[in-house]
């Protein structure tokens, strides 16, 4: 009988393990949707949101089994005069505003400048699970720290989320896969949504056909930027290719809240790190990109000093329509370790100024790795509003040679500073040595003469 009852728990074990290994599969298939999404009023009454452009315009949603997983990019907005920044988002758990406040989890932050004019870091990647597929509204209430100082105290709003699945891209998994736990449940919104796709793909088809391919959104990860320097690593002045991304490469969304149209924002972001040729007004500049979608690459410059510090030196075009001061930048942030862009000391090397041409600047500043990844915020005049984007590195392109026009770190001038001070020093010892001899013996001649 112990035998019998051994048997049966062994049999009923391995059919355990068998179904958790089955539903470890399905649940592991799962599809990664970059969906456009805006903030609106809570009212539904078809008005953004007083706090719409603190949200990125493309938020990533991830499907597995029965369960949603949504990550929003928030960036600093204009509120009153101010510089304002979500502190805080919380997620009524049905849509709209009935049931519990859930508050988002954190997990991407950044660094900025604060309303007292301090350094600060604010949430940047907020992310969320909800129990349901292909939501088109969702109930949120945002906390904005200048909408606080405003109000005086505790500001929180209510908003709606709104998801446009129509112009959704899938960049992970295939519409093919589905969790049979939840397949008849999800059969029509499954329809429904494969409809809305048809319709935006037949759209992007013929888009297409007018631009060129599409090409697809991929993301890196932190490490990628930090693997050891293998051209870099001697002491010297080096250039490469970089070219210009609208979108965060780590999360493949805005970093401004910018245009819905992300072309547009790539557009412009080749056009400052890799224009064409000169343009007379701001519009043919940012306009002026390859029909293909093809991203152009320019120099830039990389230089390993003798303390093993190691500097870049990029060049911003269209700099006549930018601000160029201490309170509107341009600033400079250099991912970290940590996977946070911090703002690094950036020093404007060379000016070039042309009131109907292209002009330029330089500007040089400290990275971690010859592979590096770096945000550039600047305030564009003709749209005022401060504009973020990425530059994209090639590092196999590195090799040894400085930029035309680029200035260099003059190691020698310092080297010969620090020789001249200890030549003077050294000189002023000898002579003070020279000069005590020569008075020690002029008293003891004097005490020898009495």
């Amino acid at each position: 009988m112990k035998r019998i009852f051994l048997a049966v728990i062994i049999i009923l074990s391995f059919i355990g393990q068998g179904i958790v290994y089955d539903k470890k599969i399905t649940y592991a298939q799962s599809k990664v949707y970059h969906v456009p999404v805006s903030l609106w009023h809570a009212e539904n009454s078809g008005r953004l949101s007083m706090g719409s452009r603190a949200v990125s315009s493309i938020a990533r949603v991830e499907e597995n089994g029965g369960m949603s997983t949504v990550t929003v990019e928030f960036v600093p907005m204009e509120f009153m005069d101010m510089n304002g920044h979500l502190i805080g988002l919380s997620v009524y758990s049905v849509p709209l505003f009935s049931g519990g406040l859930t508050r988002a989890t954190v997990v991407g932050t950044y660094q900025d400048v604060d309303l007292d004019g301090n350094i600060a870091t604010f949430p940047s990647l907020l992310q969320f699970t909800r129990s349901t597929l292909k939501e088109d509204k969702i109930g949120v209430q945002v906390t904005v720290d200048a909408m606080n100082k405003v109000m005086g105290g505790d500001a929180s709003q209510n908003a709606i989320l709104k998801f446009n699945w129509s112009g959704a891209s899938l960049i992970s998994g295939s519409e093919e896969q589905s969790d049979n736990s939840t397949q008849t449940e999800n059969k029509d919104s499954e329809k429904a949504s494969s409809e809305n796709k048809n319709d935006a793909q037949e759209k992007d088809s013929n888009d297409e056909n007018k631009n060129g391919d599409k090409k697809e959104v991929t993301t890196k990860k932190v490490e990628d930027y930090f693997r050891d320097d293998t051209k870099t690593n001697q002491q010297g002045v080096y250039n490469l290719d970089i070219t210009a991304s609208y979108l965060n490469p780590l999360t493949g969304v805005t970093a401004d809240g910018g245009s819905q149209n992300v072309d547009i924002g790539e557009g412009m972001s080749q056009g400052v790190i890799s224009p064409v040729n000169d343009a007379s007004t701001l519009d043919q500049a940012l306009n002026n990109q390859k029909s293909s979608g093809e991203k152009r690459w320019s120099k830039a410059q990389l230089q390993r000093t003798s303390d093993g510090k190691l500097y870049a030196t990029v060049r911003i075009h269209l700099i006549n329509w930018v601000t160029r001061n201490n309170e509107q930048g341009p600033f400079i942030k250099v991912l970290q370790s940590n996977g946070e862009y911090k703002l690094v000391e950036a020093v404007e090397t060379n000016v070039h100024l042309e009131k109907y041409k292209d002009s330029y600047a330089d500007y040089r500043f400290e990275v971690p790795r010859e592979n590096f990844s770096a945000m550039i915020q600047m305030f564009v005049e003709p749209m005022n509003r401060p504009v973020r984007f990425f530059v994209e590195v090639n590092s196999d392109s590195i090799a040894k040679g400085s930029v035309d026009g680029m200035q260099i770190i003059d190691e020698k001038k310092s080297n010969n500073k620090i020789y001249y001070i200890i030549t003077s020093l050294f000189t002023i010892l000898i002579v003070g040595v020279g000069v005590y001899i020569i008075r020690k013996r002029t008293h003891k001649v004097d005490k020898d003469e009495k």
